[in-house]
């Protein structure tokens, strides 16, 4: 008997309604922001106990009650204020001062929409979850609409994640009239948060790059190899460039710029490497230009590098000039710096006695400076 009313008891306890959830809310004024249709959001973070803390942006409109007049407004008077939401309505109280507010909170959820949740297989919410589904927006319609686009049995938290990124079934319909079919919810994300959006697609497709997958549409749209990147390449004469090719451009910056500045230095239709190489070593027009400006001109791509990586800079070059060390090339002047021949070597040389150094002698002596020191 006492088995039979405990369970009873246990039966009953779980229809009732919950009581309602509260704690702790505080809002800035001043770290809003608008939405490009002009929508003002504000930030909210609620706070149950030390573990339970939900942060969002909220739109102004939304907040019923509030009468909030500019980023520093002060209430003048404690405000009472509530979003209502599909699954449960927020009701706040409290002040706000020069723009900043905080108060108290209750919850009330929706026993409809924990039901109807449940019907789509989301069981067993708790108060602290409901909440924050009320919180973020996911409402029965954006669940339903999600799993007729042929999203069902999605994790609870995939779905949070995609009301949270603007994937719903708009967005995943727009993918799949462009070909992105069955994506996962990552994917989906992914494409979201970095803007390889269905427009950002058929941008690409326009400049020539349709059929991309959905890794390299990310990349290209997080490395800046847009379509526009695209167009400034094809005006400076290369064309049909690979999308590893426009990313790696893209991250060492070897850009139309780049090119368009090689270019005015003399070097017409290099390869993608070979730009590369340029660019990570610092083979600049600039460096180019006072080279030639030197003495050294027509040098090759990989001699450019050489230097750079060797030191061999323009103040190098003309402080072994002025020593009486012209018109060496490029692979003796790499050679000098490889072994240490540099200016004050030489006129350490100079002071030494040794004053009619061949190039190739300077080196040897920097290599085999004591057989060199027997000779004084």
């Amino acid at each position: 008997m006492k088995t039979i009313l405990l369970a009873t008891l246990v039966a009953v306890s779980t229809m009732l309604p919950s009581q309602d959830a509260g704690g702790t809310w505080t809002a800035r004024l001043q770290d809003g922001w608008t939405r490009p249709d002009g929508e003002r959001m504000v930030s909210l973070e609620l706070q149950q106990d030390s573990n339970n803390r939900n942060g969002t942006s909220i739109p102004l409109a939304e907040l019923r009650g509030l009468g909030a007049n500019g980023n520093r407004w002060t209430s003048g008077a404690p405000v009472q204020f509530t979003l209502s939401r599909d699954a449960g309505e927020i009701r706040f109280s409290g002040n706000f001062v020069n723009g900043a507010g905080a108060g108290t909170y209750t919850f009330s959820p929706n026993p409809d929409y924990i039901s109807a949740m449940a019907q789509a297989g989301y069981r067993g919410l708790d108060d602290e979850r409901v909440m924050r589904l009320a919180l973020l927006d996911v409402s029965r319609a954006f669940v339903a609409s999600v799993q007729a686009a042929g999203y069902r049995n999605v994790p609870l938290e995939d779905l949070v994640r995609m009301r949270i990124h603007g994937v719903d079934a708009e967005y995943i319909t727009a993918l799949r009239q462009l070909g992105y079919d069955k994506l996962s919810v990552e994917e989906l994300v992914r494409t979201r948060i970095h803007g390889a959006t269905p427009a950002y697609i058929r941008e690409m497709r326009d400049a020539g790059y349709a059929g991309l997958s959905v890794e390299e549409l990310v990349r290209t749209r997080i490395h800046g190899a847009t379509p526009a990147y695209v167009r400034g390449f094809r005006d400076a004469g290369y064309t049909g460039l690979s999308v590893e090719d426009l990313v790696k451009t893209r991250i060492h910056g070897a850009t139309p710029e780049f090119v368009r500045g090689i270019k005015s230095a003399g070097y017409e239709r290099l390869a993608v490497e070979d730009l590369v190489k340029m660019r990570i070593h610092g083979v600049s027009p600039e460096f180019i230009k006072e080279m030639r400006d030197l003495g050294l001109r027509d040098l090759a791509i990989d001699d450019l590098v050489k230097m750079r990586i060797h030191g061999v800079t323009p103040g190098f070059v003309k402080e072994m000039g002025d020593l009486g060390y012209r018109d060496l090339g490029a692979d003796r002047l790499v050679r000098f710096r490889i072994h240490g021949v540099t200016p004050e070597f030489v006129r350490e040389a100079k002071a030494a006695g040794f004053t009619s150094l061949n190039a190739d002698d300077l080196v040897d002596m920097r290599i085999h400076g004591r057989k060199w020191m027997s000779k004084r």
